[in-house]
């Protein structure tokens, strides 16, 4: 299972793609992404649940786009030139594939394991244990590195997602 691979790997070194959403910075191991795209159009879809943004058609393959700003508790500021660097990382999962948006992503990194810490335990019980990777600091940046699988399993049933846009893309071609 890829979450035990990145606490495996942390242990060698791991590699990431960093990225900015709101005033933070993030890191996720790159094995976890697909790709990473230009923003294009997401569709909403009646009675999808928070933090679900929408879908979008990405080469026939219908993909849940989820915002993460509430599931990390990041607070949403507007950026000067910020839609112009804004991406959608595509991530794949063993209940489907599924998506966010971040506004910006800086590079992919390797990060030797003796510079990944441990992340203090000073939750407040709103991310599960486990999702924080640890924390490392790269070009002058706290880098928070998450399992982006483990935490949208925490707050979603990703089968079940997948049923639910399934339907409704069905639903809406008719």
């Amino acid at each position: 299972m890829k979450t035990e691979h990145a606490k495996d790997n942390i242990r060698t070194g791991i590699q990431l793609v960093t990225f900015r959403l709101g005033a933070e910075s993030y890191g996720i191991p790159v094995w976890n992404v697909r790709e990473i795209i230009r923003p294009v159009d997401v569709f909403p879809f009646p009675g999808m649940k928070e933090p679900v943004e929408g879908v979008i058609n990405l080469r026939g393959e219908i993909i849940p786009i989820l915002r993460m700003q509430p599931i990390l508790g990041v607070k949403t500021e507007q950026v000067e030139d910020g839609e112009r660097k804004r991406r959608l990382i595509i991530m794949d999962n063993e209940g489907g594939g599924f998506g966010f948006a971040v506004d910006e992503v800086w590079e992919v990194v390797r990060v030797p394991a003796d510079a990944v810490q441990p992340s203090p335990e000073i939750s407040d019980g709103m991310i599960d244990p486990g999702v924080i990777i640890g924390i490392t600091q790269i070009t002058g940046r706290v880098i928070v590195c998450i399992d982006p699988q483990k935490l949208v399993s925490s707050r979603l049933d990703m089968k079940e997602l997948e049923v639910e846009c399934m339907e409704a893309h069905g639903a809406s071609e008719r």
